[in-house]
C-alpha cells in the first residue's frame, strides 16, 4: 500500500448543526463525559481544551455504521456504543415487518481512541424511531451488558459475548433499561408497538425482579388519545437517593409517522408527563408530579430527565408550547417546580454561534428536540442539554441566576451536499447542506455570520446546488427549500455581493399543469427545490424543478436575467436521439466560457447540449458506459460533476464504479468525446478541480477525488490528468460518508472534503 503525503486535517467550522440525542457520563471517571448524535457518531468532550472530539474520523465509506448510533455507555474507563445503519431498510420501515439484525456493539479499552467491534444480533438504525429515548445499553459490574433495542426486544450480553434477544411481555419496541445494583430489579421502557390493542399502545413499563426471567407490567399513566396511535410512552429515568424519575409523551395526531413518535421526531408529541416511583419497588405505583397538570393535559411532551441531591430537572419537547422546548427544576422531588429556561423569558441563553443566535431564529430561542439532560456526577452546577441542532451547557445551574450558553465547539454534525471553490473574490468556500442551508465561508477557520438568509434574517434550509460566473463569483446563484416556518419560500435565490444578500426569484408558474404543483409544493416548507445552472456571463439560467429527489427533463425552464433580477420563463424544447415513453432526466451545467452553452446530462448516462442559451437542447450521442443516472438530486445523488473553469465543454465526472471521465464536447462537430482517467477495476465516488500552477481559469488543474485506486479507499490528488494519484490521508483520517470534494482554486494542494457525517473537513498539504 502506497504512503499518503503529509496533510494536516481541519474543520471549515459550523460548528454543531445535528440532533445530538444523548449525553454518557462515566460515573466511575471525573469529568469523562461523550455524547452520541443520529448521524455523526459520537464525541468525546475535554475538559482541558473545552472542545468535543469525534471518535469517527476513521470511519470510510465501506460501512458507515458508526455513523449512526443508537446508545453509548461509559463504564470504569470503557465505552460501548450500540450502532447500525438499518441497511436494506427504508426510511419508515413497517413496524410489523421483521427486519434482518445490522447492529454493530464498538468497545474501546482507551475512551474511544481505538475500537474492537462485535455483530449485535437485532435491528439498529441510529437515525429512526426510538433515537430520542434511553437509556438502552448498561453494563454491569459482573461484566453483562443489556441492550434495549428498537424492534427486538431486550438483548443480554453475556460475560462470554453470547446474545440472547427476548421480547419483554410480547412487546419488542423498547425505549431504556434500567437496572439495580445487585441485577434483580430490571426497569424497561416500551412504545407499545408490538403489543398495542387497534389505536392503543400496550403497556410503556415493565419490570422483572427476578434478574429478567419474568417481566410484569406496572403501573404508567394513562392517556385517552385521539391520534392515529395514542397511549403514553416512556421516554427517558433519573434515579436519586428514593425515587426512579420517568418522563413521557404521546404522539399528536398530525404526527407524520404516529408509530414513530415516541421518538421526539419532529417534535411531533404532547400530553407530557414525569412520574416518580419508590426506588425500592416500582411496582408499589407512582405519583405523578408533573409541572402544570392542575391546568389540564400539557400541549407538550416531556423527555429528558436528570437528578442528584440537591434538584431533579425535566426537559418539554414539542412544538405547541410556543418558546422552543424549556427546563424545569424541583428542588423538592417534584413536589413544587420553577422554570429554569424557557425561550428568551426564563433563564439566560447566551449564543455564540452566529447561526445559532435568535435574530436568525425569527426572534425566537433556536432550542428544540431538547429530549436529553444531563449533570455531571462530580460537579451539580455543571448541566448539559441537546438540540436538533447541537448542544448547550450550564455552569450555574443549581444557582438561582442561572446562565446556558452553546457548546458545540467540535461537533460538526452536518450532511453536507456541494462544495464550491470561488477562483476569486472574498468568499473562499461556498458550502451547500442540508437544514442550515449554506455557508459562504470568507475565512476557513471562523463560523460564518448567517446560514443563506433573506433581508430579515430569515434562513433558508437545506439546498441542493450552486453556480456562479468564474469571471465574476460575487454573483451566486443557489436552489434552496424554504425553512420550517414558513417565512422563507423555496426556489431559486440570487445574490450579487457575494452571499451578503440574497433574492429569492420567481418561479416558473403558469407554464404547464406540472411545474405548478411542483411549484406549490417548492414554496411549502423544507421541500426541495430542483437544480439551477447560471450562464456563463451571468445573463441567463436554465432551471429544473425538483420532483421529490429526481430531476425530470420535462420540468425545464429558461430564464433571463437583468441587473433587477426579473425572470421570464420559457419551456425548454428537447430534441431526443430516440424518443420514449419513460420520463426522462435532466440535470443542467453552464458551460464555463460561452454563455450560450449548455450541456444536460440525464439517466443511463444521456447528454444533450443547448447551443441557444437553454431555449433548446439536442440530445448527443454518449460516449459515456451506460448505466451512469445523473437525475438525482440530494444524497441520492451519487455522482459528481465539474466544469472546468476556463475551457469551453469540458467535464470531469465522477461515476463511482465506472470511475473517472474526462468528457469534452467538440464544437465544430457538435459531438463529445471521453477518456477514462482511472482504471478498470478503480472506483470514484466523488470529484474536484483545484489550483496547480499558473492561472487557474484556463489552466491546468489537480484533479482531487475520493475512491479506490489499486484496492485501497482514500483521498487521492493527480497533478497529470489521471497518470498518476498520490494519496492524501492515513486509516485514521477518512470522514465517513463523503457527499462532494472539491480543490482549492486559489491554493495548491488545497482541498475541501463535504462529509455526511462531520462537517466540512479541510486538507492542508505540508510539503
Amino acid at each position: 500500500m502506497r504512503s499518503p503525503l503529509p496533510y494536516e486535517y481541519y474543520h471549515a467550522p459550523i460548528p454543531g448543526g445535528g440532533y445530538v440525542t444523548g449525553f454518557s457520563y462515566d460515573p466511575y471517571e471525573k469529568n469523562a463525559l461523550y455524547c452520541r448524535t443520529d448521524i455523526g457518531g459520537c464525541y468525546r468532550y475535554s475538559y482541558e481544551d473545552k472542545c468535543w472530539h469525534s471518535l469517527i474520523e476513521h470511519v470510510g465509506m465501506d460501512d458507515l455504521s458508526e455513523t449512526f448510533p443508537i446508545a453509548l455507555a461509559a463504564y470504569k474507563g470503557r465505552v460501548y456504543i450500540a450502532c447500525g445503519d438499518g441497511r436494506s431498510a427504508g426510511w419508515l420501515p413497517d413496524p410489523d415487518v421483521k427486519l434482518a439484525p445490522c447492529g454493530r456493539l464498538c468497545i474501546s479499552d482507551d475512551r474511544g481512541e481505538s475500537f474492537t467491534y462485535e455483530d449485535i444480533p437485532c435491528y439498529i438504525h441510529g437515525n429512526l424511531s426510538g433515537r430520542g429515548t434511553g437509556k438502552r445499553l448498561v453494563v454491569t459490574p459482573s461484566g453483562r451488558i443489556f441492550f434495549a433495542s428498537q424492534r427486538d426486544g431486550l438483548g443480554i450480553r453475556d460475560t462470554e459475548g453470547n446474545w440472547t434477544f427476548s421480547p419483554v411481555c410480547c412487546e419488542n419496541f423498547l425505549t431504556f433499561v434500567m437496572l439495580s445494583e445487585d441485577e434483580k430489579m430490571i426497569l424497561v421502557g416500551s412504545a407499545g408497538i408490538s403489543n398495542r390493542n387497534g389505536k392503543r399502545r400496550g403497556p410503556s413499563l415493565f419490570l422483572s425482579k427476578d434478574g429478567g426471567k419474568l417481566f410484569a407490567p406496572i403501573d404508567w399513566p394513562e392517556d385517552p388519545g385521539d391520534d392515529m396511535l395514542w397511549g403514553c410512552v416512556a421516554q427517558r429515568y433519573a434515579v436519586d437517593d428514593r425515587y426512579i424519575y420517568v418522563t413521557f409523551s404521546c404522539s399528536t395526531p398530525y404526527s407524520y409517522a404516529s408509530w414513530m413518535g415516541y421518538s421526539c421526531d419532529g417534535g411531533q408529541v404532547r400530553h407530557g408527563r414525569i412520574v416518580r416511583y419508590p426506588l425500592d419497588d416500582p411496582s408499589k405505583g407512582y405519583e405523578d408530579i408533573t409541572p402544570g397538570k392542575e391546568n389540564g393535559p400539557l400541549s407538550y411532551g416531556l423527555a429528558g430527565v436528570a437528578a442528584c441531591e440537591e434538584y431533579i430537572c425535566c426537559s418539554s419537547i414539542g412544538n405547541d408550547h410556543g418558546g422552543g422546548d424549556m427546563i424545569m427544576i424541583s428542588k423538592d422531588k417534584g413536589e413544587h417546580w420553577e422554570t429554569a429556561l424557557h425561550g428568551l423569558k426564563a433563564g439566560k441563553l447566551i449564543t455564540r454561534v452566529p447561526y445559532l443566535s435568535p435574530e436568525c431564529h425569527g426572534g425566537a430561542s433556536p432550542v428544540h428536540w431538547m429530549t436529553d439532560l444531563a449533570i455531571n456526577p462530580y460537579n451539580k452546577d455543571e448541566l448539559w442539554f441537546n438540540t436538533g441542532t447541537g448542544v448547550f451547557k450550564s455552569e450555574n445551574f443549581a444557582s438561582d441566576e442561572r446562565s446556558f450558553t452553546d457548546w458545540c465547539d467540535g461537533t460538526e454534525e452536518t450532511v453536507h451536499l456541494n462544495l464550491y471553490s470561488p477562483p476569486s473574490g472574498e468568499v473562499q468556500l461556498i458550502d451547500i447542506l442540508g437544514d442550515l442551508g449554506g455557508f459562504a465561508f470568507r475565512d476557513l477557520k471562523t463560523p460564518c455570520d448567517n446560514s443563506f438568509a433573506d433581508a430579515e434574517q430569515n434562513r433558508y434550509i437545506t439546498c441542493i446546488n450552486a453556480d456562479f460566473p468564474d469571471k465574476d463569483p460575487s454573483m451566486i446563484m443557489v436552489t434552496a427549500r424554504g425553512n420550517w416556518t414558513g417565512r422563507t419560500k423555496g426556489g431559486v435565490i440570487l445574490s450579487r455581493d457575494s452571499a451578503k444578500s440574497w433574492d429569492r426569484l420567481a418561479l416558473p408558474f403558469g407554464i404547464t399543469d406540472e411545474l405548478d404543483r411542483l411549484c406549490k409544493g417548492i414554496e411549502q416548507p423544507n421541500v426541495n427545490p430542483g437544480w439551477a445552472a447560471l450562464s456563463a456571463d451571468g445573463s441567463s439560467f436554465v432551471f429544473t424543478a425538483a420532483d421529490g429527489i429526481r430531476l425530470y427533463r420535462d420540468n425545464t425552464v429558461r430564464a433571463s436575467l437583468d441587473e433587477k433580477n426579473n425572470t421570464e420563463y420559457e419551456a425548454v424544447s428537447v430534441i431526443e436521439i430516440n424518443p420514449s415513453d419513460d420520463k426522462p432526466s435532466m440535470k443542467v451545467f453552464s458551460d464555463r466560457v460561452d454563455p450560450l452553452y449548455y450541456f444536460g446530462f440525464g439517466e443511463n448516462s444521456r447528454l444533450y447540449v443547448s447551443d441557444d442559451g437553454g431555449f433548446s437542447f439536442s440530445e448527443k450521442t454518449s460516449p459515456l458506459p451506460e448505466g451512469i443516472d445523473f437525475g438525482l438530486i440530494d444524497c441520492a445523488n451519487k455522482t459528481e460533476i465539474r466544469g472546468d473553469a476556463g475551457f469551453f465543454g469540458r467535464f470531469y465526472i465522477a461515476a463511482e464504479k465506472q470511475g473517472l471521465w474526462l468528457l469534452e464536447y467538440d464544437k465544430e462537430n457538435a459531438a463529445f468525446s471521453a477518456r477514462k482517467l482511472t482504471k478498470e477495476g478503480d472506483t470514484v465516488y466523488r470529484c474536484g478541480l483545484g489550483f496547480l500552477e499558473g492561472s487557474y481559469i484556463g489552466g491546468k488543474k489537480m484533479i482531487y477525488i475520493s475512491g479506490i485506486i489499486d484496492s485501497h479507499y482514500g483521498f487521492y490528488r493527480s497533478e497529470d490528468e489521471g497518470v498518476s494519484w498520490q494519496l492524501l490521508n492515513d486509516e485514521r483520517h477518512r470522514f465517513g460518508e463523503i457527499n462532494s470534494i472539491e480543490g482549492d482554486s486559489r491554493k495548491y494542494g488545497r482541498f475541501f472534503i463535504a462529509s455526511g457525517s462531520l462537517g466540512v473537513i479541510v486538507g492542508e498539504g505540508t510539503l
